[in-house]
């Protein structure tokens, strides 16, 4: 995939993200569509280029986020890290794999995020940790089957010549 194509794509995902978080919520939750954004940067580009797209897509959410300034840098740099590192030594070419993929990165993003909220003294119910940490992931993988497919159809409608 090219650079320019996937900076749009994400570009786009994080409009969508941003603007329109109402229309996507479902039981108060919303899918991350920056989060695979981080994944498939890290299953297209080399390791150093995924890293630095995790890290600059962490400082767009960082920016439009409520949560600790700097969580999602991290976050986000050390998921690209991840899904790099497991693309190179196993081979994730359905798309079933893939979601799964990007489920269980976005299961730890929401466990990851839950525990600094709690840290910070905020109090949140057993219940609702539990249900934005699974319903939160299922929600952000969900979509990203279509979202694959998407830029894939995408990226090879370019003329690259």
């Amino acid at each position: 995939m090219r650079v320019s194509t996937f900076l749009v794509i994400t570009l786009i995902l994080g409009v969508l993200q941003v603007v329109f978080p109402d229309y996507l919520k479902v039981f108060g939750i919303k899918p991350d569509f920056l989060l695979a954004a981080v994944v498939m940067a890290g299953l297209f580009f080399q390791m150093r280029r995924a890293v630095i797209f995790g890290v600059s897509i962490g400082i767009f959410k960082d920016i439009f986020s409520l949560n600790a300034f700097g969580l999602n840098i991290l976050l986000f740099g050390l998921w690209a890290y991840l899904a790099a590192k497991i693309s190179r030594k196993i081979s994730i070419e359905d798309n079933i794999t893939r979601t799964l993929l990007v489920f269980v990165i976005a299961l730890f993003e929401n466990i990851a995020s839950g525990l600094s909220i709690v840290y910070s003294g905020s109090l949140i119910p057993f219940g609702i940790f539990l249900r934005i940490v699974i319903l939160g992931s299922l929600y952000t993988a969900l979509p990203f089957a279509l979202i694959f497919k998407i830029t894939k159809i995408i990226d090879h409608s370019v003329n690259y010549d």
